[in-house]
């Protein structure tokens, strides 16, 4: 009788065998050995839901013919399965097992032994075991189950990952969960955690959102990642997807919207103040608030929107709290990202609105790491520090500046904008007057309003007059009034750069600690405080310099055509803190590029320019160094007349004239040194092409503009195409009494 193979060995490609070797018994001719599959293992296929075929006992008939050999009876011997409604159970051992090995040959239990014979209850013996079938068989013999255990454990974790490799999620959740309960002890169980938690959202589309119990799937298995292990990579890597997870749906919360919407027992999208309680009871999450602080219109109801912000507002909070156990926890692991936890919970609270309690972590962060000039990530948060101060500072004195001012509609106003075609308008009225007007409002809000609260600009020009005679919408910019008077008295002066780093610099001085000066020394400079003193960098600091000094350090020399000393630091840059990436060694070779340039020294320019962009694509000089890299091979060509330079230096010039996200003159220069490329190749007609392109695409670059057209006349002189010149110089004087006064 032959057996059936499960698709789940199908699948694993497991043959193992199971050996008995010198067993003793009626007729035994020679040694033998039994495959015997583990009942772990048969029990693993039945969560599969793979169902065996049942193997019905063969009755002992006469042999008819005389087994001359005895065959190999080694095998793979399956139990028998029997079915108890839709139950799958196995047959108990001490029962009526019955195994096959699919070569004629049985094994069975006799009622006290174990036997292999070539029938069911008879026929042939050809081996004779004890009573128990796991264990000693006579004459020194032993029996396991196989294959072993281990083997097949591994087997199904791989099986798992190879699914999630190959996107096939629905396979890989279900035997992830599988390996889970058989082995919940494992050491890798919390590797499946992760993954699982990975793939519970894995189905939503990247321009979709997770629905709420997908969201709570996920953050469950994260969180079961860290209370199965120690390994402090997969703590990290549980707690960066958990958070990042959770920004993606504070970004955009339209799954827990429609949640918190089912609570809305009017279906009409407003959920009252009862509700809200039972939504709080129901969820039981202490970080939910009083609805006070979300009803903006103070309505006592919260309308789509106000929910909207209370789903944003939760999931920072929850972000928040995240990071802070992570620090807590495991802070003082070596490893751990104690850094990008602090920078990850200062961004929650800015997003809820605490930008002030955000400034005040960064600094005590700054003051507890500043002094270590390995610590890469406090260049990282001073740079924050800096960056968000000032926004914050435009963001609510800005803001409220304006909501002031409609609380004085008759307030005359004045201001001097310019246009899209660069030319400069001033306008004059009331508040009234211009809010009323979009097109005036547009220009007041582009001239003084830059930084102030984005949605507040997106419903000034929505509304426009509206809110002045809409009981709703008044309402609302009421609320807003009061919110903005409290966060500008709440934001802390005494946190401004400029003051709270002279703090630091005087108690870092005093306590000899001469990182975090040369730390607060770097950054009063770059805010423009000459608090800092006069220092001058010097090379015998470097050792005492962390990375983000090291640049400030390199762009003082340069500036002081100290390019060896300048190289230097950069070097060391590169050196000590290469394993810091991005941003550093986009610095680190822009720089050195930079002093290249300077020592005339332009292929090697070209080189550390680019290998500056394969670090950091997304750097804030990122163009000013594809423009650089351009520049450098365009002098190469000059100098050489090589082809391939050219070709590359135009290609350059390219990437940044296609950036539409780039500063208009820095498209126009891009544009203009296209031409200038074709031009030195002497191809007058297609250079000509590119500068009239330049004056047409970017009419107010003042710089360029005017050299495009000068030289495109020059290009079609060079062309003997004297019919074009005077068209251009047309164009030209056109071009010159619309956006030159």
């Amino acid at each position: 009788m032959f057996f059936r193979k499960t698709n789940f060995f199908r699948r694993l490609g497991i043959v193992s065998i199971l050996s008995l070797s010198g067993c003793g018994g009626d007729d035994v001719e020679e040694t033998d050995s039994v495959d015997v599959l583990s009942d772990e293992t048969v029990k693993a296929d039945i969560l599969e839901n793979d169902v065996l075929e049942k193997v019905s006992p063969v009755s002992p008939t006469v042999e008819t013919k005389k087994i001359e050999e005895t065959p190999d009876p080694n095998g793979v011997y399956l139990p028998i399965y029997e079915t108890n409604g839709e139950k799958l159970e196995t047959t108990q051992l001490n029962k009526h097992p019955v195994y096959a090995n699919g070569q004629g040959y049985f094994l069975w239990y006799s009622g006290s032994l174990w036997k292999l014979s070539t029938k069911v209850g008879g026929g042939r013996i050809v081996s004779s075991g004890g009573e128990e079938l796991i264990g000693s068989w006579p004459d020194g013999a032993t029996a396991r189950f196989s294959p072993d255990p281990e083997y097949a454990k591994q087997a199904l974790f791989r099986l798992a990952v190879a699914y999630q490799g190959s996107e096939d999620n629905a396979n890989a959740i279900r035997l992830f969960k599988q390996f889970v309960t058989l082995y919940p002890e494992d050491k890798t169980v919390a590797e499946a955690y992760l993954s699982m938690g990975d793939l519970a959202i894995s189905e939503v589309a990247s321009d979709s959102q997770p629905n709420f119990d997908q969201i709570q799937l996920a953050r469950e298995n994260y969180s079961l990642v860290r209370e199965n292990t120690q390994n402090i990579t997969l703590i990290t890597d549980s707690v960066s997807n958990e958070g990042g997870l959770i920004e993606r749906v504070a970004e955009n919360p339209e799954g827990l919207v429609n949640f918190y919407l089912t609570f809305d027992n009017n279906k009409d999208d407003l959920i009252d103040k009862d509700e809200y309680v039972a939504m709080k009871i129901k969820l039981s999450n202490s970080l939910y608030g009083d609805l006070g602080e979300y009803d903006l219109s103070e309505d006592t109801n919260l309308d789509f929107g106000e929910l909207y912000d209370l789903a944003s507002s939760i999931c920072y909070q929850e972000l928040e709290q995240i990071y802070k156990g992570y620090v807590e926890k495991f802070g003082s692991i070596e490893g751990v990202q104690v850094a990008k936890a602090t920078e990850k919970i200062g961004f929650a609270l800015e997003k809820q609105g605490m930008p002030s309690q955000m400034l005040n972590l960064y600094f005590e962060d700054i003051r507890k790491y500043g002094n270590d000039p390995s610590s890469v990530g406090v260049d990282g948060i001073l740079k924050k520090y800096c960056d968000k101060y000032k926004e914050y500072e435009d963001l609510f004195g800005l803001t409220l500046d304006l909501l002031e001012k409609l609380q004085n509609l008759s307030e005359p106003v004045s201001f001097v904008f310019r246009n899209r075609k660069g030319i400069e308008e001033e306008i004059s009225g009331t508040i009234e007057e211009v809010v009323k007007d979009r097109k005036k409002l547009l220009a007041m809000l582009g001239a003084k309003y830059q930084g102030m609260d984005p949605k507040i600009y997106s419903e000034m020009v929505k509304y426009r007059g509206a809110i002045f005679v809409n009981e709703n919408y008044a309402a609302k910019f009421n609320g807003y009034l009061k919110k903005y008077r409290k966060l500008q008295d709440n934001f802390p002066a005494d946190l401004s750069p400029k003051r709270a780093f002279v703090r630091l610099l005087g108690e870092a001085e005093e306590s000899g600690q001469k990182t975090l000066e040369l730390r607060m020394r770097a950054n009063l400079d770059r805010v423009g405080s000459r608090a800092g003193g006069d220092y001058n960098p010097q090379a015998s600091d470097f050792p005492a310099a962390s990375a983000g000094v090291l640049v400030w350090m390199a762009e003082k020399m340069l500036a002081q055509n100290a390019l060896e000393d300048a190289v230097a630091a950069m070097e060391r840059l590169v050196s000590l803190y290469s394993d810091a990436g991005g941003d550093f060694l986009f610095d680190a070779h822009y720089l050195i590029g930079k002093a290249k340039e300077k020592d005339r020294d332009f292929t090697s320019a070209a080189n550390h320019f680019e290998t500056a962009l394969s670090n950091s694509t997304w750097h804030p000089n990122s163009n000013d160094a594809r423009i650089r890299r351009g520049n450098a091979w365009f002098e190469v060509a000059e100098d050489t007349k090589n082809v391939d330079s050219y070709t590359r230096a135009k290609s350059s010039f390219e990437e940044v004239r296609g950036d539409t996200e780039a500063p208009l003159e820095k498209r126009a220069e891009s544009s203009f040194m296209m031409g200038q490329c074709l031009k030195a190749q002497k191809d007058f007609a297609g250079a000509a092409f590119l500068f009239l392109e330049t004056t047409l695409n970017f009419p107010s670059a003042l710089k360029w503009a005017p050299k495009s057209f000068e030289q495109a006349i020059a290009c079609y002189e060079q062309a003997g195409q004297i019919d074009q010149v005077s068209n251009i110089e047309k164009q030209y004087v056109n071009w010159q009494r619309k956006f030159l006064k």
